[in-house]
């Protein structure tokens, strides 16, 4: 078979050209040829096919393109579905667009091989000399054409020997510094040209030419070089790098204050600030340089440009590593600014850097301040960089310099009369994950998805991680996101020291802390997800931190971004601060004070001094002395202010102040009892926190029986992470209490994980609420013995497990034993509910229909009456279940009720079996098609419910809604790898009847080889080989 991508899509088989109906079955198999021999993820192909919004079928609706592509093609095992995705089994030669790739790289490779050395060396006159000059340049064009295949790292490497050897060589230097930039090596890509112009000059005598010239200012203005300008388009290209969409300013002219703030293009700052350029200005001078592209922050840019369309102080406030300082020079570029970086400057020492980072002159007797100010007007913005350690300072020297437009970048606002706060939180979704595929060069996937999550969708831990993928590959990456701190420390060379390692990012903002707050963040790393002001009261609140400054330090910990909102009233640690703060509640002692060094070892831990590090030193060694003034009559008092109690966490010598906790000094006594009393603490804090949880299950399990069921439902799935936590390292008590208090919301959301911690009473202190979640788990998992004998051990049985062994019952077809149970559950109103419905369905399958008809109208008035949608929805199931034969009609407008009520509360139980009920219904009386089609959700809810007892049953009736469409293999396939089960009278006539008329058809000869298949087959294949057969059973109804 042959693919055909060049040109019109063709397909010809063996017989001739094959015709492929409808557009989705032709962009699956284009987009499974281009990647031939290799699988392409469900993802990825959903992706392709909706590109916007894929609908919530779109699993399915893949599932039927695939099934009707093969179908079409009419190869076995030519289209393959494996863990990865699926995998067209074709070779690359019959793709044609593969072919030619393989051609064009494999001619190119071998031209390029086949050069060992400079031609003839031995014969350096004519008529060899004029030969020799011809190979070389025929050497050097294919060279550059076979590294334009190849990936920017490759490309790099072939270029990298031949330039070495000849440095003058123009087109190599522009071609290999556009793949290093490309590669993310701006600095080598810059060498490269260096190196190149001072061959040039040395050897040559003459100056760099003007592609040269052009390529170097691409370069550090991260503009895009034209093909002009570069010498060649690919050279060009890459010099800009991949997605650099930054671009210089336009040349000429002021335009109107604000006329293109919204609608200049994203990421474009010449045309997000166009209010502030001004012909006479350098525009960029001062702004940090950084060679990357800068990505999806463009609402933020156009915010923070409408800001700066009028004088006055905006702070942009966030976490570290969020990309403050990028996004402010990213938008400001293009226009003249006095950018101060404050990462290095003590309080006492803040107006002397910036007075020199203004250019100001302070005469004598003059006021830092006012020259300052003065200074500062003659640039249309100034830039206080990384001020969350001077916020005293820089809101005293802010309120001086109203007529500036003054942007200054900290974890937390100034807090001053006229300051606009833009805060500027983590990426979103979808561009954390694209800036990560373009950093580590990888595709996007889910487990790429997965990891930008778990780094809070920071960038500058996003950035760390795809360093740290290019090394050891994403899997191998995401298998160790738990030692995130000590695993993403390979930072860029040269930069900010802070910004080299994650450790150190979070290590910085938690150095500024007063004690009560570090220990207050410690104290709320033991929660594993979100938290409510109460939560966090009662679970750090003790006699070192009373309850009443909890809140308050909680405010202080949201102001300074080491604490996020999350939702209505809900706060939460990012996840690098949750596990900076957990490793400390382990590393300091219970006072909360760590051990004071200076910031300049903070700094070193977090990578080393190394040279911009000294070279901001000097810079501010040189402000004080261009300043002297500055430091005796600054106007600014230091320590004084509401942020006066900083001026004791800065200390030590020089410029660095004094930084997060060391664990130097003190004596071994000390540093051990330190240890034990952190400890301790954490100890006593998790004991909390899980008495906190297993208090609000408790109060959650008493609100999913009343009306409020739906926001109880999502309260529960919040705390969940947390719940679960609490029962991992809670007592032997506070198990039982949770899986107890638990019990409902497993039972109806089908949550077998919460069920199963009911096992805690098996072994620990009894509790019949919790054997009867455990029991639940065993009759989910089809283990109705264990079911039978864990619910009955419960003493007293409390309506729980009255509700399991009927439930038992039920499906043993044991009718006595079950309407026994279900007639005992007569304790609260919404078990009265479940025992009236229990026993309608024993009627109403046993025969005796008038008798569950009133059961399940009991059941509904009093549901209705308790207002709980559970309960609505469970006795809207019982009747419609009565109602099934005699009245079809009522019966499926009851089931559908049913499943909506279910679905919104996530009642996964009851809004499966509505939907399986529903089903059945609409098999038995009319056009089986609609059935099948409804069949497939219901396979759907059923594996998301995760109950193989009653997923089984579910299949008993696909059986025979397959034989009722001519599907008799598959449903003999499936009748056979079902696990046996008792069936009551009216079930088991309908699968006897489709059984012979299955066979009748087949041939017992047949059957029987289905049904040695069918038992062999594994319980997870049966689901899919189900909704297989629904496709194809549904396609050709269709044709």
């Amino acid at each position: 078979m042959l693919v055909r991508v060049l040109g019109p899509f063709e397909v010809e088989g063996d017989d001739g050209p094959v015709a492929l109906a409808g557009a989705s079955q032709r962009a699956v198999l284009a987009l499974l040829a281009l990647r031939a021999g290799r699988p392409v993820g469900v993802s990825e192909l959903i992706d392709a096919l909706w590109p916007e919004d894929p609908p919530p079928s779109a699993r399915n609706s893949l599932q039927s393109h695939v099934a009707r592509l093969r179908a079409r093609l009419g190869v076995p095992g030519l289209i393959s579905l494996e863990p990865a995705g699926y995998r067209l089994n074709l070779s690359r030669s019959a793709v044609d667009a593969l072919h030619f790739e393989d051609l064009v790289r494999d001619r190119a490779a071998h031209a390029a091989a086949l050069w060992r050395g400079p031609p003839l060396p031995e014969f350096p006159g004519e008529p060899f000399r004029s030969t020799a000059v011809r190979l070389v340049t025929l050497h050097r064009t294919a060279l550059l054409h076979f590294a334009g295949t190849l990936p920017p790292a490759g490309a790099a490497a072939e270029l990298h020997a031949v330039f070495d050897a000849d440095p003058c060589w123009e087109e190599g230097a522009i071609a290999l510094a556009g793949a290093l930039a490309a590669a993310g090596s701006r600095g080598d890509a810059l060498e490269v040209l260096r190196r190149h112009a001072d061959a040039v000059v040395d050897r040559l005598g003459l100056d760099p030419s003007e592609q040269i010239r052009q390529a170097q200012l691409a370069l550090l203005r991260g503009t895009p070089a034209s093909a002009s300008s570069a010498g060649t388009g690919s050279a060009g290209a890459a010099v800009a790098g991949p997605g650099d969409h930054r671009i210089g300013p336009e040349p000429a002219g002021r335009p109107g204050v604000g006329s293109q703030v919204a609608a200049g293009s994203p990421g474009t700052s010449s045309q997000l600030v166009p209010s502030l350029i001004r012909p006479e200005d350098e525009p960029g001078a001062g702004v940090p340089l950084r060679f990357s592209s800068f990505l999806g922050r463009e609402g933020e840019q156009r915010a923070l440009a409408t800001l700066l369309a009028e004088p006055g102080l905006v702070s942009v406030v966030g976490p570290g590593g969020v990309g403050k300082t990028r996004l402010v020079a990213e938008t400001v570029r293009a226009v003249r600014v006095a950018w101060v970086d404050a990462a290095d400057v003590r309080e006492s020492d803040f107006l002397a850097a910036v007075a020199v980072g203004v250019g100001a002159r302070v005469a004598p007797h003059e006021l830092p301040v006012a020259a300052i100010a003065a200074a500062a007007e003659r640039y249309p913005v100034v830039v206080l960089d990384n001020c969350e350690h001077v916020l005293s300072a820089a809101a005293e020297l802010a309120e001086a310099l109203r007529g500036v437009r003054l942007v200054v970048t900290s974890q937390e606002s100034l807090r001053v009369d006229g300051e606009r706060v833009l805060r500027l939180g983590p990426l979103a979704p979808e561009a954390g994950r694209r800036l990560f595929c373009e950093r580590a060069r990888v595709p996007a996937s889910p487990v790429v998805a997965e990891i930008v999550e778990r780094l809070d969708l920071l960038p500058l831990a996003i950035e760390l991680a795809a360093t740290q993928a290019a090394a050891l590959g994403v899997s191998e990456l995401h298998a160790r996101l738990d030692d995130r701190l000590d695993l993403l420390s390979r930072g860029r060379r040269g930069g900010d020291p802070r910004h080299r390692t994650l450790r150190a990012v979070v290590e910085w903002s938690f150095g500024l802390l007063d004690p009560a707050s570090a220990q207050l963040l410690r104290r709320l790393a033991v929660f594993a997800g979100g938290f409510s002001v109460a939560a966090a009261e009662q679970v750090a609140a003790d006699g070192q931190l009373p309850r009443a400054r909890v809140a308050a330090l909680l405010a202080g910990l949201v102001d300074r971004s080491l604490v996020a909102r999350h939702g209505p009233g809900r706060f939460r640690l990012l996840e690098t601060v949750r596990a900076y703060a957990s490793e400390q509640a382990g590393g300091v002692d219970a006072s909360g004070r760590a051990d004071a060094s200076g910031r300049a070892d903070a700094v070193a831990r977090a990578g080393g001094a190394g040279p911009a590090a000294f070279q901001r030193a000097g810079r501010a060694d040189a402000a004080r002395a261009g300043a002297e003034q500055a430091g005796a009559g600054s106007g600014v008092t230091k320590g004084r202010g509401r942020h006066a109690a900083r001026g004791t966490v800065f200390g030590g010598p020089g410029l660095a102040p004094a930084g997060p906790a060391d664990s130097r000094g003190g004596g071994l006594a000390d540093g051990r009892h330190a240890s034990v009393r952190a400890a301790e603490d954490r100890q006593a804090t998790e004991a909390r926190h899980a008495a906190a949880m297993a208090a609000a299950a408790e109060e959650l399990d008493a609100r999913m029986r009343g009306p409020e069921q739906a926001a109880a439902v999502r309260e529960i799935d919040a705390l969940l992470p947390d719940l679960r936590l609490a029962y991992a390292r809670g007592s032997a008590e506070i198990r039982v209490r949770l899986a107890a208090a638990m019990y409902r919301y497993g039972y109806r959301c089908q949550q077998y994980e919460v069920l199963a911690w009911g096992r805690a009473a098996v072994d620990g202190p009894a509790h019949p609420d919790a054997l009867a979640a455990a029991a639940t788990h065993a009759w989910g998992r089809g283990d109705l013995d264990e079911a039978r004998k864990l619910a009955g051990s419960a003493e007293p049985p409390g309506a729980p497990a009255h509700e399991v062994l009927g439930d038992v019952a039920l499906v043993a077809c044991d009718a006595e034993a079950a309407i026994e149970h279900y007639r005992a559950m007569d304790g609260d109103p919404v078990a009265r509910v479940s025992g009236l419905v229990g026993e309608a369905l024993v009627r109403a399958w046993s025969g005796q229909v008038d008798e569950a008809v009133e059961l399940a109208g009991e059941a509904m008035d009093l549901a209705d009456a308790i207002g709980n949608p559970s309960a609505r929805a469970e006795a809207r199931y019982g009747l419609g279940e009565a109602l099934g034969d005699t009245d079809p009609q009522r019966a499926l407008a009851l089931l559908d009720e049913a499943a909506a009520l279910a679905g919104s509360v996530d009642d996964r139980l009851f809004q499966a079996a509505s939907g399986t009920a529903a089903v059945a219904v609409r098999s038995r009386h009319g056009d089986p098609a609609p059935a099948l089609a409804a069949f497939r959700e219901v396979l759907r809810l059923w594996r998301r419910a995760g109950n193989d007892t009653l997923h089984a049953a579910a299949l008993r009736n696909l059986v025979v809604l397959l034989v009722r469409v001519g599907a008799d293999e598959t449903a003999m396939l499936i009748d056979a790898a079902l696990p046996p089960a008792q069936v009551y009278p009216a079930e088991a006539a309908r699968l006897d009847r489709a059984r012979a008329a299955a066979g009748e058809r087949l041939g017992a000869e047949r059957v029987a080889v289905l049904r040695r298949r069918g038992a062999l087959l594994p319980a997870a294949q049966v689901a899919d080989e189900a909704a297989l057969a629904i496709d194809e059973a549904l396609a050709r109804g269709r044709g």
